[in-house]
């Protein structure tokens, strides 16, 4: 499991300050609501503000002289806490769960053993062969699949997009209330886990001007994007 650098989480704490500033709600709420936090403490995703890790988290926070230096202690106590299994990923770089409806929900990983970002153009080949033979096995294993859905901020980037069906990538829609999720807040680690320092710059000027909260995701250099369309067309494109 990647371990997240420490600017990671100084990013979501100046996030969340701002938002408390803008919308007047307890830093408490902000930090639950708008960052990643929840998530990469590795609590779940039911966002309980009484949850008791959570609870210890934020006690921990108002007693701390550098809140950003409590809060990436706290998530490295709570790696070491919660013993993630060891995950396999048969398909490289994806993988995927089944979401309501029989749909399939993708995932990207990187999963690419050399130091090479696992999206540079010389290995898209071997990225879509990954993609061909998680479909192969869909295929094979899964009862009447209905459609594929996706959702990241990585959809802006021609090095994935070229990696899945025109009708697929024409259903491209921008998300809402994406804060709690990494699909919005990945897009500020690189793919050798450091931070991307000129997105980070370029995030906290935005955020520096932003007064209202419907203007606040435009601080963000990259929007997530929703997509889904039929699981025939990746059959199709895949060859399978």
């Amino acid at each position: 499991m990647m371990k997240y650098p420490k600017e990671f989480f100084e990013i979501s704490l100046c996030f969340a300050w701002k938002v408390s500033e803008i919308i007047q709600e307890p830093i408490e709420s902000t930090l639950l609501s708008f960052t990643n936090l929840y998530i990469r403490f590795g609590i779940g995703r039911d966002f309980d503000a009484d949850n008791p890790i959570w609870q210890e988290y934020l006690e921990g926070m108002q007693q701390a002289e550098d809140a950003a230096e409590w809060t990436y202690r706290f998530y490295l106590k709570r790696q070491q806490q919660t013993f993630p299994e060891l995950r396999t990923f048969p398909f490289g770089c994806f993988s995927y769960t089944i979401a309501d409806g029989n749909r399939i929900r993708l995932h990207f990983h990187n999963n690419e053993p050399s130091e090479r970002s696992p999206l540079e153009h010389g290995l898209r080949n071997k990225r879509l062969s990954e993609l061909k033979s998680m479909f192969v096995a869909i295929k094979h294993d899964i009862a009447n699949p209905t459609s594929v859905i996706g959702t990241s901020w990585l959809y802006n980037l021609q090095a994935y997009r070229r990696l899945f069906p025109p009708t697929y990538l024409a259903t491209a829609q921008v998300g809402s209330n994406d804060f709690p999720y990494l699909p919005l807040w990945g897009q500020f680690i690189d793919y050798s886990g450091r931070v991307k320092e000129n997105l980070v710059v370029q995030f906290l000027q935005r955020l520096d001007k932003q007064q209202h909260l419907d203007d606040i995701e435009k601080s963000f250099p990259f929007q997530v994007l929703h997509l889904e369309s039929s699981i025939q067309e990746f059959y199709q494109f895949y060859d399978v």
